[in-house]
């Protein structure tokens, strides 16, 4: 998966959703806003498990 930021994540988090935006990718971080603005960083090979798992699902702009 070619991320390059600004795409929208939606996370499970205890049978809620949560939408975030990708600032960036950087080395092996991805860095996170969170609806609040807060920043908020993860490491790259734990979001792909979360992607992988179901638990996580990006949405690509209309503008890419």
């Amino acid at each position: 998966m070619n991320l390059k930021g600004g795409e929208i994540v939606e996370f499970k988090i205890n049978n809620d959703i949560k939408r975030w935006r990708i600032s960036k990718i950087d080395g092996n971080v991805v860095k996170i806003f969170t609806e609040n603005r807060e920043y908020m960083q993860m490491p790259y090979n734990e979001f792909m498990k979360l992607l992988e798992n179901g638990n996580a699902k990006v949405e690509i702009p209309e503008i890419y």
